[in-house]
């Protein structure tokens, strides 16, 4: 019997069933450059597609997480079900990148690329580089020449030993075993002195100690040696590493002072070595040694050639003026650039006239300004490249180190491709650019040296059609953001009106609240460091410190700008009084009218090293009483008080005959008696030790003097019968450091302010003042307290104005919460962004906060805190992102909508100075302080960056940068002002006359021929910290380092150019953009933080039509 058993079930294929294990996988959007994520799924490890979803947004880093999977087809992929074995995807926050070649790059036919390709060059990999460029350099060149983007791996390429001037530099962490080096060191203004030195790489020294070491060796005339060049390529020499390094075949080097570097002359034209030669010192493309011989001897005949033709032209009797003009000793540069002549003094702006706007046109324009205040070169900065300029009656021939590539170009035609181009023309230019078709260009002098800037091939006739007009166009004072309170106190006060008054920079303003109005009195040239308000709030009185001016200034320029007392109207802004013209020393440290009387005396305490006491009689503009000299000496001290030692000063409320001051270790009492002013040296002595600085004084209702001190002591002064003020009572450690305020209410409640605590505290005076168990903490962002004042004196609401010490402006009350009225930066700001589209710009400070404010509603729309202090910030195209630039080399993207974080990138060792989008969002370039220009794409809508490699050139750190509108060219200024043009495209430095026609998206660039007209009106050394032009291109903003704001026309092409200019800040203007359909010009100030924003308003019809046509 047969038995029939069933055939048991196929066993499943591997990969298949319900739990089977599929190998996939994963990309990330939009990210060629991602070399993905291999990962085995099934439905046993992940049950749901969430999971899944969460697992891949911990492993590929997105802006919102992993939120959809797609195929390489653009496909959506739901479930674990619908994944294939082997296949590729890409995981993505939102919709599907199209086109991209995902894993192409990877799995490429490159075996050499074993590493990310934004990485250094390895030490290992040195070997493989040859001399000779291998057909892939070339193949590479084609290919970046051909393409819009940066090839990211063109830096594998480069020949070996690449030097600092190098455009295409890699960065390389190898340092070679070096040897002792024996080297001749010459001086540059003595070239027959030399010594022989032996530098040894292992010295303890640093660099600049060697150099001074070097100093006695040699002959010099401005000792000591600061600044080692190369004898055959006049390289600079920057440290050890470079000298030992990429100098090693270089044995003699020309050792320079504080004298800029005398330049020889050389058979090769170009500027640096690394122009035309690779490390050691052979001509790229490795000619070998007969092609070098040959290529010298064709240069030998081309230099043979020209001195023939000089010495045919010395016998003819035509010799060559510039010899003769540098045969004459007074024509050194040294003494060409000291007695250059000064500008003539100029009539101030209106310096006694009327603020409300309403006055009659008056001429503003700048006097004498002093360039101490700018920021002067360091003295180990070496100027390059220094012209002397032209002497009367001699037709100079140019400098040849300026223009030596021009020569070699008329005396060999055939030889031009090996000619080199330096950063602009020199002042011969003009004649051989007129054979050759180019227009003569600008010669403007900044800061000693010879600037020249070629013209465009076809000028704009605004340029020319404008020159005779004058600027109808002026600015007008819209907006003060924030308050001055992170170092200045006893500045806010509330009017009877319910405006509130205080002072930022040099503009007095009166805010109402309630309207969300400003007025703003701006009668003053100078920093505002003092205010008072008459007892019937009509009239106020401020201060201005003493102006910082050159010698010799005209007596009537001098006294317009020296420290001064002006009492306005609050109703109209007029100017009622100007006292102590020429009385003042270096400025107003207090002021304080009298209560007793009316208000018909002001005390003024001065900020000299006296501190003279003076009480004026503002309403006859005479002076009635005068202290002597208020030193604060004291034997038990045996200290000299300083120009800030008084810090308050203030008549008591109910005598005008008793004044009381206080300030550093004192406390002081004063009586005014038959027009003198003498110090009653029994009251206001301390019973223990005397605290470091009495910080604030108030009164109470019952005339008891109530000081606080920098211990965070509260001490009650009274009254007693021998009519001396003693020490009644002291309320120890009210608040752990200073105490910044007080402030008596009308119920007898005294509130203390802290600075360090940020505490508010409320003390009852008719029970002792004993505590009252109300405090109110402050947050950190708010900052201590500088300032209380009652918001509706003699009401019982208890509602106060707080100004803090993170110059914010708060409302509220003990009993109920306190809200922002004015925000604004509390330390230096010197980035500000216009939005593209909209009536916005963002701010970027030291404090760490980026800001969004709207410009017609003057309110702060975001706020977002970033991890170090902020130099510079850019929007891309779309608005949809900021770049934000900051001290230590790193940038951080913003969301542009909300502020919320998207990336940080560590770009480089230096701070950002400059940040730009090009202009069409893909790629982000940035200015470092390290000498260099770092580029990044940009992916994703701003979402992701990848370093596509960074350009190298500027001899200082750089400063300014402009995007061309085709976003194929950049232009840059460094910190020694010198102008240079890059193909972006080619990652290469370009020649001036090759974007000459280029027409720039931005122009923040302080040097070109559009602006070169802002320089000849400014004096000697002073900065221009930032130029911004109008969005429609027929206005320039300039802001100095002197503080004053200037408005031309664009393009700005005269050297007599007309401008309008206004001085509302107290510090250098760091600062300047226009936003969108130019109505209004943003400014902001560096010491005083201060942020302005000015309308831009036209007188008469003329301009309205020239607006119309441009």
């Amino acid at each position: 019997m047969i038995r029939y058993e069933p055939l048991a079930p196929p066993k499943p294929a591997p990969h298949e069933g319900r739990f089977a294990t599929k190998v996939v996988t994963f990309y990330r959007n939009g990210d060629k450059h991602f070399k993905g994520v291999t990962l085995p799924v099934n439905q046993r490890n992940f049950r749901l597609w969430d999971t899944l979803l969460k697992y891949l947004g911990e492993k590929i880093h997105l802006p919102y997480g992993v939120r959809y999977v797609y195929s390489l087809a653009g496909e959506q992929i739901t479930s674990v079900a619908e994944l294939v074995d082997g296949r590729a995807y890409v995981c993505a926050s939102g919709q599907f990148a199209k086109n991209v070649p995902y894993g192409r790059v990877q799995h490429a036919d490159r075996p050499w690329l074993n590493r990310k390709p934004s990485g250094g060059v390895r030490g290992s990999d040195r070997e493989l580089y040859q001399n000779e460029p291998s057909r892939r350099w070339h193949e590479a060149m084609d290919q970046i020449s051909n393409e819009r983007e940066p090839v990211p791996a063109l830096a594998n390429y480069v020949p070996h030993n690449p030097n600092v001037n190098s455009i295409l530099a890699i960065e390389s962490s190898y340092v070679g075993y070096a040897k002792p080096k024996m080297v001749l060191i010459i001086s540059n203004t003595h070239r027959a002195s030399r010594a022989s030195i032996l530098l040894n790489p292992r010295t303890t020294q640093s660099f600049e100690q060697v150099l001074r070491d070097m100093t006695p060796a040699i002959v010099m005339s401005s000792p000591p040696v600061k600044q080692l060049y190369t004898w055959r390529t006049e390289e600079p020499v920057l440290s050890f590493t470079q000298l030992f390094r990429d100098f090693k075949d270089h044995d003699k080097f020309i050792a320079c002072g504080l004298e800029p570097l005398k330049r020889t002359i050389n058979f090769s034209d170009s500027s640096t070595e690394a122009d035309y030669a690779d490390g050691r010192g052979r001509f790229k493309g490795s000619l070998s040694d007969g092609a070098v011989r040959e290529r010298d001897g064709r240069y030998a005949t081309m230099h043979k050639r020209k001195m023939n033709r000089r010495a045919k032209e010395k016998r003819n009797g035509m010799a060559s003026s510039m010899e003769v003009y540098n045969a004459d000793e007074s024509n050194s540069p040294r003494s060409s650039l000291d007695d250059s002549p000064r500008l003539p003094p100029t009539k101030p702006r209106r310096a006694f006239g009327s603020s409300d706007g309403s006055d009659p046109p008056v001429d503003r324009r700048k006097p004498y300004r002093q360039a101490a205040q700018s920021h002067p070169r360091r003295q180990e900065e070496v100027p390059m490249e220094v012209v002397e300029p032209p002497g009367k009656g001699y037709n100079l021939r140019p400098r040849k180190h300026v223009v030596r590539h021009q020569e070699m170009e008329v005396d060999a035609d055939d030889e031009q491709q090996d000619s080199r181009a330096t950063d602009g023309p020199g002042p011969g230019a003009r004649e051989r650019g007129r054979k050759r078709g180019i227009g003569a260009p600008a010669t403007v002098e900044i800061h000693g040296q010879l600037r020249h800037f070629l013209p465009p091939s076809v000028v704009d006739p605004r340029s020319t059609t404008r020159l005779g007009l004058a600027l109808n166009k002026r600015l007008k004072l819209d907006w003060v953001y924030g308050y001055r309170g992170f170092d200045h106190r006893n500045n806010l006060f509330v009017l009877p009106s319910g405006e509130l008054l205080y002072y930022v920079g040099a503009v007095g303003v009166l805010y109402d609240k309630d309207a969300d109005r400003q007025r703003h009195y701006t009668g003053h040239n100078e920093d505002i460091q003092s205010m008072a308000v008459h007892p019937n709030g009509t009239h106020v009185a401020t201060g201005q410190l003493a102006g910082q001016l050159p010698e010799p200034t005209p007596r009537d320029i001098a006294m317009c700008h020296s420290a001064h007392i002006r009492v306005w109207e609050v109703e109209t802004l007029h100017t009622h009084a100007i006292l102590g013209l020429e009385f003042f020393d270096a400025g107003i440290a207090c002021l304080s009218f009298s209560n007793e009387n009316n208000g018909e005396w002001l005390l003024a305490v001065e900020q000299g090293t006296d501190h003279t006491l003076s009480v004026w009689e503002w309403n006859n503009d005479s002076l009635l009483a005068k202290s002597k000299e208020y030193t604060l000496h004291d034997a038990a001290s045996a200290q000299m008080a300083g120009t800030d030692a008084v810090v308050v000063g203030t008549f008591h409320p109910f005598d005008d005959s008793i004044i009381v001051t206080a300030g550093r270790q004192h406390l002081f009492f004063w009586s005014l008696v038959h027009r003198k002013i003498v110090r009653d040296k029994k009251s206001g002595n301390f019973d223990s030790q005397r605290p470091s600085y009495v910080t604030c004084l108030e009164f109470s209702h019952t005339g008891d003097v109530i000081t606080g001190d920098s211990s965070g002591n509260i001490t009650i002064w009274e009254k007693d019968n021998e009519n001396v003020f003693r020490s009644r009572h002291c309320i120890q450690h009210a608040h752990e450091r200073s105490v910044f305020a007080l402030c008596m209410l009308e119920d007898g409640t005294l509130l203390s302010g802290g600075g360090l605590d940020r505490r508010l505290q409320a003390w009852d005076s008719l029970q002792g003042y004993s505590s009252a168990n109300i405090e109110r903490l402050f947050t950190e962002s708010a900052g201590g307290i500088r300032a209380i004042v009652p918001l509706n004196p003699g009401s019982p609401d208890g509602r106060i104005i707080l100004g803090t010490t993170h110059n914010h402006i708060m409302e509220g009350s003990l009993q109920t919460k306190f809200v922002y009225v004015l925000q604004s930066h509390c330390q230096e700001l010197w980035a500000v962004a216009g939005h593209p589209n909209e009536q916005a710009f963002a701010t970027a400070g030291y404090d760490k906060y980026v800001m969004l404010w709207q410009a017609d509603s003057h309110k702060l729309l975001w706020k977002s805190e970033v991890e170090k202090p902020c130099v510079s910030c850019a929007f891309n195209s779309s608005a949809s992102v900021l770049a934000v630039g900051t001290t230590v080399g790193r940038f951080t993207v913003l969301n542009a909508y909300d502020g919320m974080h998207i990336t940080s990138v560590q770009a480089g060792s230096g701070q950002l100075n400059a940040v730009q989008y090009s202009p069409d969002g893909g790629l982000l370039v940035l200015g470092s302080h390290d000498h260099k220009i770092y580029l990044y794409t940009v992916l994703d809508d701003g979402q992701v960056y990848r370093k596509a490699g960074f350009l190298q050139g500027h001899a200082n750190y750089v400063t300014q940068l402009d995007w061309s509108v085709d976003g194929s060219y950049l232009q840059s200024v460094s910190g020694n002002y010198d102008l240079r043009f890059w193909d972006v495209t080619q990652m290469r430095k370009e020649k001036a006359e090759a974007v000459r026609d280029v027409v720039w998206q931005t122009q923040t660039c302080a040097l070109g021929y559009p602006v070169y007209g802002i320089w000849p009106a400014r004096e000697k050394d002073v900065d221009v910290n930032s130029v911004d032009r109008s969005r429609t291109g027929s206005l320039l903003a300039t802001g100095d380092s002197l503080g004053w704001l200037s408005l031309y026309r664009y393009p700005c092409t005269s050297t007599k150019a007309v401008s309008h200019d206004v001085k509302s800040h107290s510090a250098h203007v760091t600062a300047v953009r226009f936003l969108a359909n130019d109505s209004y010009l943003v400014s902001a100030g560096g010491a005083d933080a201060a942020l302005m924003q000015w309308s831009i308003v036209g007188t008469g019809n003329q301009w309205a039509r020239e607006g119309a046509l441009s």
